[in-house]
């Protein structure tokens, strides 16, 4: 399967699933990591199960590690993608379907995950 062959499929598995979860309303801005944990399933296929990304061994290919992140750099790279100010088709496509509700959710939910960070 090419690269348009898999971002075609993302992306039809994108908007159909994208309909039927309905994220937790933000209210404090805080995210819900259980509605998190839902939507996580559009970001699984690349990122992996539990958000470990992806470190292909010839070097041409780096899927970022989401497990741990900061909430505050995670949601503003998701608006980086939406807004254009980052360069990547896939994420894009995908950044462009959530709501500011859902990037907070999945924010809160790849936060929670245990895994040791650097500034820990």
């Amino acid at each position: 399967m090419n690269s348009k062959q898999i971002f075609a499929t993302l992306t039809i598995i994108f908007l159909c699933t994208g309909s039927l979860f309905t994220a937790a309303a933000a209210g404090s801005g805080n995210g819900d990591a259980g509605a998190g944990e839902t939507k996580a399933v559009l970001c699984s296929g690349c990122h992996g199960l539990g958000g470990e990304g992806k470190d292909i061994a010839s070097g041409q290919l780096y899927i970022p590690r989401l497990a741990g992140q900061l909430p505050g750099y995670f949601v503003k790279s998701l608006n980086a993608y939406r807004n254009d100010e980052r360069s990547d088709a896939m994420m894009r496509a995908i950044a462009k379907g959530l709501s500011d509700t859902d990037n907070a959710n999945l924010a809160a939910y790849y936060q929670s995950m245990n895994i040791v960070r650097c500034d820990e």
